[in-house]
């Protein structure tokens, strides 16, 4: 893989995962129940959960792509 490809990739992994921390933190109408309470307001609801499953895809898919062998 070309340093410019590694490095829009690694762009991306940052974006997904900035964005991620933004749907966690946030407390929307789709929050749902707590799971785990970190705090008395901060915890880890059932709405995080679709969140985390698509940035696990979205690592698995940039690890694949920084690691295949062209």
């Amino acid at each position: 893989m070309r340093g410019t490809d590694r490095a829009v990739v690694v762009l991306i992994a940052l974006a997904v995962s900035g964005l991620t921390v933004l749907l966690i933190a946030g407390h929307g109408p789709w929050a749902g129940r707590t799971l785990i309470a970190f705090s008395p307001r901060h915890g880890l609801n059932s709405g995080d959960l679709p969140v985390l499953l698509l940035w696990a895809v979205a690592m698995a898919g940039c690890g694949y792509l920084l690691l295949r062998r062209d």
